[in-house]
């Protein structure tokens, strides 16, 4: 996979993760991306604090992602093929990429700006599961633009949305 597209999800699991937490959108229970995680994880994770905190997040998102899409035949943000989540994983493990990603969630408007620059030009509308895709698309930064747009869309009208791939 290209590193613009590890890159474009590490950034987007970050932004979605931190602004669907419960301080913020309240998708899911979690604040493993608020102020009070940094220090909490920095002593037991004082290399890869990023990575713990994304990891934290994506399994606390994932939960209601297959709650509300399902698991089985379908791929989504928080939950990819093999590869993708060990490119993910690989990226967050190293300092400076780790660094500049957990830069973009800083407070609740700076994240959401972040996630509207990343989005496609078309702002899509729909709530809960939304379609997106094939996996085939998983590898091409268009398409991880469009779940951009789809998850700015729901975050500005409080309004949850899950897109998926599907594997066929």
């Amino acid at each position: 996979m290209k590193p613009e597209v590890v890159d474009c999800v590490a950034t987007l699991r970050l932004l979605v993760g931190f602004l669907g937490e419960q301080e913020q959108a309240g998708w899911w229970p979690s604040a493993f991306l608020g102020a009070s995680s940094k220090p909490f994880l920095s002593p037991v994770f004082p290399k890869t604090t990023v990575l713990a905190q994304c990891r934290g997040v994506t399994h606390a998102a994932a939960r209601v992602h297959d709650e509300r899409i399902g698991v089985g035949s379908v791929f989504h943000l928080f939950r990819l093929p093999e590869d993708i989540e060990q490119s993910v994983h690989r990226l967050l493990e190293q300092q400076e990429p780790a660094q500049r990603l957990s830069s973009v969630v800083k407070d609740k408007q700076s994240a959401l700006t972040a996630l509207k620059s990343l989005s496609a030009s078309k702002q899509p509308s729909g709530n809960g599961p939304v379609r997106v895709g094939r996996a085939i698309d998983l590898s091409t930064l268009d398409s991880w633009r469009v779940v951009a747009a789809h998850y700015a869309a729901g975050f500005q009208a409080s309004s949850e949305v899950f897109p998926f791939f599907s594997a066929t």
